[in-house]
């Protein structure tokens, strides 16, 4: 499984429509609506169906304007549990979309480091990405997920609706299908507060590969840090600008 990572970093230079997911170029999303008179989120029924358009484009209204942090995580195990990889992007965004883009793999040390035009590599790994398909559009990829599940609320607390899906409808959720044959055992997790702000949502699933191996991926992409997130100048910009 490959995606250039990279370019996800790349693109954010100009991130004001920031375009997310497989299928960044597919379907519009609705106008975000005005909250429920039922406590739910914008787009969740009471019995727990999602419309993922409406919820989707709730999601990205919130986000459009304010700063926020967003966090994905992406891990493939083989069969017997043993870690393949893994990949994290935090991206921070300020309201101007100013922005600071950090990937970590495997190990926890930082490899890749960016902020706003520039970028330095950090540590002694040879620069390595994996497969994460995040190019940070908030709303993009939560509609891909949300509308390849049948969902149902879990639960209700605290100002928040923990949907889950187990019933797969589609498998635009594989951000990699590039050599995955068939996805089993899939489910997905959403975390969404009453305003229609999805904080956190993951999928896990087996990939059964084109060679026949199965392997067990678990993506996930979480937001924080809305409105009160800010931008510091990483330690390393200065003397990137200097070597020009």
């Amino acid at each position: 499984m490959r995606v250039a990572a990279i370019a996800v970093l790349v693109v954010l230079a100009g991130c004001s429509g920031l375009a997310f997911g497989p299928d960044a170029d597919g379907e519009t999303v609705t106008p975000a609506p005005v909250p429920t008179d039922d406590g739910l989120p914008p787009g969740v029924g009471q019995s727990g169906e999602v419309d993922a358009s409406v919820l989707a484009a709730t999601h990205g209204n919130i986000l459009e304007d304010a700063s926020y942090t967003v966090a994905t995580n992406r891990t493939v195990r083989s069969a017997n549990g043993s870690l393949r990889s893994s990949l994290g992007v935090e991206l921070r965004l300020s309201a101007t979309r100013n922005y600071h883009a950090n990937v970590q793999a495997i190990d926890n040390r930082t490899v890749y480091s960016r902020y706003n035009g520039s970028e330095a590599y950090v540590g002694t790994w040879r620069f390595w990405l994996g497969s994460v398909a995040l190019d940070i559009g908030p709303e993009t990829d939560l509609y891909t997920t949300l509308r390849s599940f049948e969902t149902r609320v879990a639960d209700r607390s605290d100002g928040r609706v923990h949907l889950v899906g187990t019933v797969v409808r589609s498998q635009e959720f594989v951000d990699d299908q590039s050599d995955v044959e068939r996805v089993e055992n899939a489910t997905l997790h959403a975390f969404v507060t009453d305003a229609g702000l999805v904080t956190s949502y993951h999928v896990t699933y087996d990939a059964v590969r084109d060679d026949g191996e199965t392997v067990r991926v678990r993506r996930s992409v979480r937001f924080h840090g809305v409105g009160n997130t800010t931008i510091d100048r990483p330690a390393w910009y200065d003397e990137a600008m200097s070597q020009g």
